[in-house]
Formats: structure tokens, C-alpha cells, sequence
């Protein structure tokens, strides 16, 4: 019995160190559902998992995140950090928290799928899956990912900032809530 609460504690140790978005190198989790609709939506539990090749030439690095599901189905997606509108997004604040609810100062991750790497059978947003995602780890380790059939678009104001156009709701194909587990 002792072993087995030492094992317990062990694995649980283990995976709160396993932070996704903002780990190292290669981080990874194990995401279990939170509410009724993403267990439904999503199955409940997802692996995710994070890595990140260098910059070269000055160039933001290259960061992947893999979602897997419990069937061997995985999608990947790359983090937008690469333009000034997938930065003005992914503020406190920006477009991006507006669609995912957070109105303080949270700042969620932007993500694009990745091409040809999620046809087949997506478990996010359908069978063509979605074509962003936006993913937030609260300070709590709860999680949330929003599905995206579209780009968030800017347009340049009168006096040259760029600012956000409204999002439809009908383009978000989903709204999950996960736990670390």
C-alpha cells in the first residue's frame, strides 16, 4: 500500500512539473477534460505536447504543439509568433482573449494548424478540424482551447494602428476547459 501512495505521489509530482505553452524544449501534459461538453467534444483525456527548434537569422523560434488523442490521432499546430497581427492578437486583452472570454490580463497562445499534417480525423472543430486555436494555461493549471474556423483579421485605422475586426461567434467550432491530470 505504501508503495502504491508513493507511486501516487510521485506521478502527480511528475505531472504538474509537465507545463505545456511557455515550458522548455520539449514539455509535455496530459489534459483531462473539465466539464461534460469537452469530454464530449474532445474525449477525456488529450496528451499535449510542446517543442521548440531554434531561431535562425533572427527569426522567432519555431514552436509545435501537439494535441494527441486517446485513439493515436494527433494535431499539430504552430504557435503565431511570427507577424505583428499574430502578436497584437495574442495580447492582454486582444482580439484572441476577447474570443476566448478572458478579460483581465490574461493573454492566450495563438496557434495555426499545421499544413497536411491534420487532414484525415481531427477531434477538434469536425472533420477538416480548425484553422487556429487559441490555448490558455491559467496560473490554477485549468486550461482552455478555442477552435477557430478562421483568421482573426485586422484592418489599419484612419490614424495607422491596427485594430481587430469583430470575430463572429458561428466561426468558433470550440470552446474546451481541461484540468492538468
Amino acid at each position: 500500500m505504501r508503495a502504491f501512495v508513493l507511486a501516487a505521489a510521485a506521478a502527480l509530482t511528475l505531472g504538474a512539473c509537465a507545463v505545456v505553452p511557455g515550458g522548455g524544449a520539449g514539455a509535455g501534459a496530459t489534459l483531462v477534460a473539465a466539464d461534460a461538453s469537452t469530454s464530449l467534444a474532445a474525449g477525456e483525456r488529450i496528451g499535449a505536447d510542446l517543442s521548440t527548434r531554434g531561431a535562425r537569422d533572427g527569426m522567432a523560434p519555431l514552436v509545435t504543439l501537439t494535441l494527441r488523442h486517446a485513439d493515436g490521432r494527433a494535431m499539430r499546430f504552430q504557435q503565431g509568433n511570427h507577424t505583428a497581427n499574430d502578436l497584437l492578437a495574442q495580447r492582454s486583452g486582444g482580439a484572441l482573449a476577447q474570443i476566448m472570454g478572458l478579460f483581465g490580463d490574461e493573454a492566450p497562445t495563438l496557434y495555426r494548424a499545421t499544413p497536411d499534417q491534420n487532414r484525415g480525423a481531427p477531434f477538434i472543430c469536425g472533420a477538416d478540424g480548425p484553422a487556429l486555436i487559441g490555448y490558455y494555461q491559467g496560473a490554477d493549471g485549468a486550461v482552455q482551447i478555442v477552435g477557430l474556423k478562421q483568421e482573426i483579421q485586422f484592418e489599419t485605422r484612419p490614424d495607422g494602428q491596427a485594430e481587430s475586426l469583430p470575430y463572429s461567434p458561428d466561426q468558433v467550432c470550440a470552446r474546451l476547459r481541461f484540468r492538468q491530470g
